[in-house]
């Protein structure tokens, strides 16, 4: 293969992987929310506040959030590996609304200590 015909492969292909991040990461939209009532059943949600509980189960980490404002939010966070979090650390989480038990709760995929 010539060397402009490798060179064109990768300008095309580069083109088209940026335009596919584009478009996929327009999808991904995290809304932020301060009261977790107003969120919708498996909408994704981005939320700050500081860790007011936490519990460790075996594969599970159960967290209380307190909002902004005065709210609290129960966070459920499933790392593959060891966390490094306390209570009284500000973070901020990114997961999805789910629903259980008739209460509406973040099932977290992503969680940033600031």
């Amino acid at each position: 293969m010539q060397e402009r015909n490798i060179i064109i492969i990768s300008l095309t292909t580069i083109i088209i992987g940026l335009g596919f991040l584009f478009f996929y990461a327009e999808k991904f939209n995290p809304t932020a929310i301060e009261n977790i009532d107003t969120a919708n059943i498996e909408e994704s949600v981005k939320i700050k506040g500081i860790v007011s509980k936490m519990r460790i189960a075996e594969n599970a980490v159960f967290l209380e959030l307190e909002g902004e404002k005065v709210v609290k939010i129960d966070v459920i966070f499933f790392p593959e590996e060891r966390i490094l979090l306390n209570e009284g650390d500000y973070v901020e989480i990114y997961g999805q609304v789910e629903e259980y038990n008739g209460k509406k709760e973040v099932i977290a995929s992503k969680v940033v200590l600031k």
